[in-house]
């Protein structure tokens, strides 16, 4: 409240606050409250652009900036679309007030170098760095569609499974960051994004390494004496300006599973400088005496909490092993069973009459079929060509669903349309999709599960985005648990596995050559998980050493294919073109296509007169009216160029003038 004896404020004023109008980076208390930092995707509070802001509309390479996402300490983050394709990225940009700052702009380029580095698939992608002239530095990254940890929260708490599934997902992500040099430093659930990915919805995205710690960055990114971080979930050493190291994430997730499984943080006070001095020297309450919290997994949010780094779990992997083993214990323990109703003594049952000689001898009866909500929705796909089928829907997540098919695959990344019908629908729901992965018959028999095809929801509209969600949250259902495979039919894997390892990174990871960024992170996702499980439950002595061999050449895999700059140079060697396409779609800045093309063509001078002599056949063809010749010649001309932009642009058109 202000003083009534302090003079009235002169000047524009703060509609929220009443105070003066805040400055460009500044956060108004009485709107957000203290500390309050957006995510990078659209939050469940929205900030309001001022009026005529210049960067609406504005092109950053290939995207053109839409609206305001949310505005933090250090930056605003944008909704950027490219015009053409209609993919989304965000946008975060350094406040101008700060671009003249030397270390602030440091801080801003380490923290898109931070993610940059890590490369996990639970932490946020970063696709691109750059300045918009004459001052306003930024980087694209990731566009997340869901809602931050905090959000969850605030709903209640929430079940320990699904709590232990974000912290071992972010224990993963952490892991890679540390090994890379980077601590995040400012762990807490507002920073934690949580998507629908692969059937998983509660896919982590950890954001926010605006304060990381980066190794060989430099010392002069904070100064001595300056609070970095939030308080409610700072190591001691990080209140006491001690050094800092990974096992200082390793406290501040504690902090965050003590409030994920009790709905309360460890030290509550009025002031910052209380809250400090619990952190340094008040051990911290018993979950359990708050609610009830499993004997394992409190014993190890207490040692993640130990005041001595020396003391806690030297890094996340310790931590993660500490927690797996409660999650096993809850997956294997029997669902609970409703007591009977009480009911009136039965009447004696009539006596079967005997068999008949013809019956054949008793057997047990097969399982009963699925039952539950997915069972009962039923499913039609119309794709670009054939009749409209109708498919066995095996998952439904918020963004798609698997469609069970023995044959007649869609091809991948072709459209279609799904329409969904079922009792607590009012109507039929009827949406757009593009066909992002195959499951081919051999392939489901050597990974134990149905043949089919996934398809990503595309272009929702609100209304039947709301009624895919609530279907998909009815649908959801803790899965049976799965047949225990043997010794040979992992070495079978595995052997199938190294088969595809030396063949391309596309075949390791199951996916076609032209498939999205988004597509190659979930494969190589499954892919990761799968390995370490057999790493780490070996049914052979051999199985961990494969399993390690396999899990490196993923990882090259990934390097080579899973981010646009890399991708360009590795399709582009292969005649890959569609693949280029891809990288080119995703904004990769225009001199960095154009000195790979110089060096491509260097290499190989034929390449450059292979090219002219197709594009050439290709405008003969088109103005003969050939469209099958010209269709051919361009896509020769594009293998054998694969990065000439123009070309790619004279197909396009001919494409589109095609359809």
């Amino acid at each position: 409240m202000a003083d009534p004896t302090s003079p009235a404020p002169t000047g524009p004023q703060c509609p929220n606050c009443k105070g003066p109008a805040h400055g460009e980076g500044e956060l108004c208390p009485a709107q957000f409250g203290p500390g309050k930092t957006l995510g990078f995707g659209e939050e469940e509070v929205q900030v309001k652009p001022a009026q005529g802001d210049p960067l609406i509309g504005t092109r950053v390479g290939s995207f053109q900036i839409v609206r305001m996402l949310g505005r933090g300490g250090m930056g605003t983050v944008y909704l950027g679309e490219h015009p053409v394709i209609g993919s989304k990225v965000a946008v975060k940009f350094l406040h101008a007030s700060m671009a003249h700052e030397p270390e602030v702009v440091a801080r801003f380029y380490d923290e898109a170098r931070a993610v940059n580095l890590i490369g996990h698939e639970n932490i946020v992608g970063v696709y691109d760095l750059s300045l918009l002239p004459p001052d306003r530095y930024y980087y694209v990254m990731e566009y997340l569609d869901g809602e931050t940890l905090a959000a969850l929260e605030r709903r209640g708490r929430v079940p320990t499974l699904a709590g232990l599934a974000v912290l071992l997902q972010l224990c993963d992500a952490l892991s890679a960051a540390h090994e890379q040099g980077v601590v995040h430093r400012d762990l807490k659930p507002e920073n934690v994004f949580l998507v629908s990915r692969r059937g998983q919805p509660h896919f982590v995205k950890l954001v926010d390494f605006g304060i990381a710690k980066l190794r060989g960055a430099g010392q002069g990114r904070t100064q001595a004496g300056v609070l970095v971080g939030t308080p409610e979930y700072m190591a001691p050493e990080q209140c006491d300006d001690g050094p800092i190291d990974a096992r200082t994430d390793v406290y501040a997730l504690g902090v965050m599973a003590f409030e994920l499984f009790t709905g309360q943080l460890p030290f509550t006070t009025h002031s910052t400088t209380q809250l400090l001095l619990a952190h340094l020297g008040k051990p911290p309450p018993r979950p359990s005496s708050i609610a009830p919290v499993d004997p394992q997994l409190e014993a190890a949010i207490l040692r993640a909490l130990e005041k001595d780094p020396r003391t806690r779990f030297q890094d996340m992997a310790e931590f993660a092993d500490a927690l797996r083993p409660v999650q096993k214990s809850l997956l294997s323990a029997p669902a609970p069973q409703p007591s009977p109703p009480k009911a009136a003594p039965p009447k004696e049952p009539a006596p079967a009459p005997p068999p008949s000689p013809a019956q054949k001898p008793a057997t047990a009866p097969p399982p009963a079929p699925a039952s539950g909500v997915l069972s009962e929705v039923e499913a039609t796909f119309k794709g670009e060509v054939g009749a409209a089928r109708r498919l066995p829907v095996l998952e439904l997540t918020r963004g798609g669903l698997f469609l069970q098919a023995e044959s007649g695959l869609p091809p991948l990344l072709s459209r279609g349309k799904v329409t969904l019908s079922h009792r607590s629908l009012r109507g039929n729901l009827t949406f757009a999709v593009e066909v992002v992965r195959h499951v081919s018959p051999a392939e489901a028999q050597a990974v134990r599960m149905s043949p089919g095809f996934a398809v990503q929801a595309m272009e929702l509209a609100p209304e039947v985005r709301a009624a895919l969600a609530q279907l998909a949250d009815q649908a959801r259902a803790s899965p049976a648990p799965a047949r225990l495979p043997s010794a040979e039919e992992v070495d079978a894997r595995l052997d199938a596995l190294e088969a595809r390892a030396r063949a391309d990174c596309y075949a390791l990871l199951a996916v076609a050559p032209d498939v999205d960024f988004s597509a190659i992170r979930r494969a190589a996702g499954a892919l990761r998980e799968e390995l370490e499980s057999i790493r780490t439950h070996p049914l052979s002595p051999a199985h961990p050493s494969r399993a390690v061999s396999l899990l490196s050449r993923l990882e090259a895999a990934v390097a080579s294919v899973g981010s646009p700059a890399p991708r360009l140079s590795h399709d582009a060697q292969a005649g890959n073109w569609r693949g280029v396409r891809r990288c080119l779609k995703a904004g990769v800045p225009d001199p960095l296509v154009r000195a790979r093309r110089e060096s491509l063509l260097e290499g190989d001078p034929a390449r450059r007169a292979e090219a002219e002599r197709q594009l050439a056949r290709a405008r003969v063809a088109h103005k003969l009216g050939n469209a099958e010749a010209a269709a051919a010649a361009f896509e020769a001309a594009l293998r054998a160029d694969p990065l000439d932009v123009a070309a790619h642009e004279a197909f396009q058109a001919f494409e589109e003038g095609r359809r």
